[in-house]
């Protein structure tokens, strides 16, 4: 089976697991749509083309990559698919502990880390020890948050943020017209990358840089 196939068929296995335990009371049954948004298309291009530009930049066969917001785990698999055989530390965080629970169940043997992050300021703490940070989701989150996470990292981390023009929905607090409007408005130093993804409804924007 291919391993593409394989995870698609471990989505629809863990959406059977909860529709099955909502019988004894979990009472989580949004989670199965969650989870089979989280593997559609647009999800499974817009990550995999950030990890194969970061892999075309970074040029390194180790470090210690973070996911913020990293959700059911597929942009660190995406980020495990350019780095298979290597001393890469890949690690998935986000604030939803269900996340942790259905990322291992999804990507437990593609050698990611799973954590659950109990406030934002727990990354402050320790970002600097990272090579790269990876956010494929800075709509949903304030600017000046995303400016924080850039001012407490080291000079040399890498980071690699998306966003989108998708401002119509409410949760989306963060959105660009472009992408080198929003590389802009990181005030990064080195711009490695700016691109720009058209999508179902909306554009993706990507910006690569320190």
């Amino acid at each position: 089976m291919l391993l593409e196939s394989k995870i698609l068929y471990r989505a629809l296995k863990l959406s059977e697991k909860i529709y099955d335990e909502s019988m004894y009371g979990v009472d989580d049954l949004y989670r199965i749509k969650d989870i089979v948004h989280s593997v559609d298309e647009n999800h499974w291009r817009s990550k995999e083309w950030l990890a194969k530009e970061f892999y075309k930049h970074y040029n390194n066969s180790d470090g210690k990559l973070l996911v913020v917001g990293g959700w059911y785990g597929m942009m660190a698999y995406q980020l495990r698919q350019q780095w298979p055989n290597s001393s890469m530390n890949i690690q998935s965080t986000d604030m939803d502990p269900m996340c942790e629970t259905y990322g291992w169940d999804l990507y437990g043997d593609q050698d990611i880390s799973f954590f659950t992050l109990e406030a934002q300021d727990n990354i402050m703490a320790d970002i600097i020890d990272y090579t790269a940070i990876v956010n494929t989701s800075c709509e949903h989150m304030e600017q000046e948050d995303l400016l924080a996470l850039i001012k407490q990292k080291d000079d040399n981390t890498w980071v690699c943020f998306q966003t989108n023009d998708h401002k119509e929905l409410d949760v989306h607090i963060n959105c660009w017209p472009n992408a080198e409007d929003f590389a802009v408005s990181l005030n990064l130093e080195y711009v490695a990358y700016t691109g720009s993804q058209k999508q179902a409804g909306f554009t993706r924007h990507m910006v690569i840089g320190k």
